[in-house]
Formats: C-alpha cells, sequence, structure tokens
C-alpha cells in the first residue's frame, strides 16, 4: 500500500497508457450523469413514491402500489420486483413507472444540458476522452463503441461538442427509425485516388464513427403504433421507450426488437474488446455483469472510474486483481492495481484529473 505523498509506480502509468492505445470500448454508468445532476436511483425512488401513487386509477393497482411501497423505499429495483408478474394493476404500475421515470428524467437533462452549453465545450473532460479515443482508433476502424445503461441524452450532446459523427442506430431525420437487419452498419466516405496507369478512381474507406449503445433506451426513443422511433424533441407527450428499473426489465428488453437488437450489439461490443473503460458504472446490471464477467476471466483488461465501491464492485476487484479501480478517497484517490491498494492526493478518479494526468 502507498502513503498519500508517494508517486505512483511508472509500470501503473505504462499500463494505463497501453489500455488507451488499444482504444478501449467505453462503458458509462449512472454515477456519470449523477454528476452533471441527474438523479441517482434513491433520488428516482424518491421521486415514483411520491408521483406514481396518485396517477393511479384502479383499485387493483392502488392497492397492489401501497403493499410494495415499503420495499421500493428500502429498496427502489428490489422493491419493485416484488410486484408479481400477471397481477390485477400491474401493467397500470408498469406505465405510471415509465412516465414518472421520463419526465423526471427530461426535465433534470434539459437543466444538465443547458449548464454544460454554458461551459467551454473544449475543456470538457467527456467531450477530451472522446477526442482522445477517436484519434487514437486505427486509422481504418469503423467506430468507437460507447455503452451507455442511462436513459439521458448527455452522451450525445458530448459528442456534438467534440464535433464527432455519432450513430444510434437509427436512420432519418424528424422521426428516425431503427435501421432494419443491422442495427449498426459500417459507415463509408467516398474520394477520388490516382490509379497506377495515371487516371483517377473512386475509392471507398471505412468512415469512423461513435457508435452508441443504450440498452435500456432512451428519453428521445417514443413508442408509436408504428414501431420505435428517435425523436429529438423533449416536449412530445408520446410514452417513451425505456426499460424501467423492476418488473418489466428484462421482460421489455427481450419482448422489444429494438431492445433485443441494441443487447445484442452490445454484448458483441464487449466480447469483441479489447478493452473496456467503465464510468460510473456500479456492477449492478446482472446481464452486462455477465458478459463483462466472461472477458474478464479471459483476462481482457479493465480501468473503473467512479465516486464509490458498490458491494458488486469490491467483488469484481477481490475476484480479477488485474482490473485498475480508482475510487474516491477523501479529497485524493484510492487506487487498486495489481490486488493491491494505492493513496494519491489527487482526484483521479474524476475524469478531468486522470485524463490530465495519464493521457494528457
Amino acid at each position: 500500500m502507498t502513503a498519500p505523498g508517494v508517486a505512483l509506480p511508472d509500470d501503473f502509468f505504462k499500463e494505463v497508457q497501453q489500455i488507451f492505445r488499444q482504444t478501449p470500448a467505453l462503458l458509462v454508468g449512472s454515477g456519470f450523469s449523477c454528476g452533471y445532476g441527474l438523479p441517482g436511483m434513491w433520488a428516482l425512488g424518491a421521486h415514483l413514491e411520491a408521483k406514481v401513487g396518485p396517477g393511479l386509477v384502479s383499485a387493483e393497482a392502488q392497492v397492489l402500489w401501497a403493499k410494495s411501497l415499503p420495499a421500493v423505499h428500502d429498496n427502489l429495483e428490489a422493491g419493485l420486483n416484488t410486484i408479481p408478474l400477471g397481477v390485477a394493476g400491474r401493467e397500470e404500475i408498469v406505465a405510471a413507472i415509465r412516465s414518472e421515470t421520463a419526465k423526471l428524467i427530461l426535465a433534470a437533462t434539459e437543466k444538465a444540458e443547458r449548464d454544460i452549453l454554458a461551459l467551454n465545450a473544449a475543456e470538457l473532460a467527456p467531450v477530451r476522452l472522446l477526442k482522445i479515443l477517436f484519434s487514437g482508433a486505427p486509422q481504418n476502424s469503423e467506430c468507437i463503441s460507447v455503452i451507455t445503461t442511462n436513459y439521458d441524452t448527455l452522451i450525445e450532446l458530448f459528442c456534438d461538442l467534440a464535433e464527432l459523427a455519432l450513430d444510434t442506430g437509427f436512420v432519418g431525420h424528424r422521426r428516425r427509425k431503427p435501421r432494419a437487419g443491422s442495427i449498426f452498419q459500417t459507415q463509408y466516405s467516398r474520394s477520388w485516388a490516382p490509379e497506377k496507369r495515371g487516371g483517377m478512381q473512386i475509392d471507398h474507406r471505412p468512415c469512423k464513427t461513435i457508435r452508441l449503445h443504450k440498452p435500456h433506451g432512451s428519453i428521445s426513443w417514443l413508442t408509436t403504433e408504428h414501431g420505435p422511433i428517435e425523436v429529438l424533441n423533449a416536449d412530445s407527450v408520446a410514452a417513451r421507450a425505456i426499460v424501467v428499473p423492476g418488473p418489466s426489465k428484462y421482460q421489455d428488453a427481450l419482448v422489444n426488437v429494438l431492445f433485443d437488437s441494441m443487447r445484442t450489439e452490445m454484448n458483441s461490443v464487449i466480447t469483441n474488446a479489447s478493452a473496456l473503460l467503465c464510468l460510473g458504472f456500479g456492477f449492478n446490471d446482472d446481464h452486462l455483469q455477465g458478459v463483462i464477467r466472461g472477458r474478464l476471466n479471459s483476462g481482457m483488461p479493465m480501468v473503473m472510474l467512479t465516486r464509490g465501491k458498490t458491494p458488486s464492485i469490491e467483488e469484481v476487484l477481490k475476484t480479477y486483481p488485474h482490473v485498475i479501480g480508482v475510487f474516491s478517497d477523501g479529497t485524493g484517490a484510492e487506487i487498486h492495481w495489481r490486488g493491491t491498494t494505492m493513496h494519491n492526493a489527487t482526484p483521479l478518479w474524476q475524469l478531468d484529473d486522470f485524463l490530465k494526468t495519464f493521457l494528457e
């Protein structure tokens, strides 16, 4: 264990930089968005406790919700999972949860984006990170893969501020639909190149994009009678296509074609990733955990930056000592590396300090 004032080992710097030379896939969890004022699970739970009950119409839903409230108060997702499948009133509760969740995230995202746009884009850590990943990828790369379990549109905004091409799996302009067939496709740029005999020919090269995978849906996805669409319009009254915590989380993901396609693509990204960078991810998503653990078993490098350690993170660090974890420790950082714990006076768990220390 290192003391706070002791310099970090050179081998640690080299290992972090080597991971970034491999262009890691990026996994963004709720802790990232919380840093910009988005609600975490506790705040979402408090909102649902206050808003869902008064909006329920049927007596069955009201009674069912009242029975689940004590468990919801203790643990949002575990409490919501106490609502049994097929019981009368359940679908009304799920619809109310989805509606109220979307309302809260929409309002918080709108405020967060206003605050972000008031800042200097070039200085924003997520903008700098995306540019580092984009410019560091091999020239013939198809994409930089980003996975987020969040509903908000902060990653989309940071891609715009970084002036990087973004692919969400939808095509169109005002009413964007999921691509038919494979939801993500390689995009190409066309240019004229000289031929050996002196003429010119058209040359097609892969055009890198940021591919954004949102396995839990997005506040920009709407449910319509013609299927899900993506509309960048916060004022729409249509239901948002999001997988809500609790009773319908995995059911939605399994029966909806869009969620199934997104999850399949996400699994492929993790399976083929040379490395993984996790920002604000607590490892509390059962499906993602299973896929990631499969890759960690084969030695995939992984870096985690987040404020605190969840029990799931503690278990990952214990099981996979090759994982690098950087967490808050007072005003500094606690670092887990090669089975040892180090401390540093700089808050390296914050993306801005991490980038300045290791990559810029």
